[in-house]
């Protein structure tokens, strides 16, 4: 069994601070724990990063060949 990380981030690109949404599916981990760490690094940069922003992030389990 395998995890994706899914996550839908957005990020104000400057000069112009026009808004970019970032979706990516990054994997496989072959535990959730693994990729629940991957989520918390994320998650530090994103928190650093004062133009960015996280809509969705989460660890999804793989069936059949589908994140679900």
């Amino acid at each position: 069994l395998m995890y994706y990380f899914i996550s839908v981030i957005m990020i104000s690109m400057l000069p112009t601070g026009e808004p970019v949404i970032e979706r990516s599916i990054t994997g496989p981990f072959p535990s959730k724990s693994d990729c629940i760490l991957y989520n918390n690094l994320i998650e530090n940069i994103t928190n650093q990063t004062p133009t960015s922003y996280i809509i969705e992030a989460e660890c999804k389990k793989e069936v059949k060949g589908k994140a679900v």
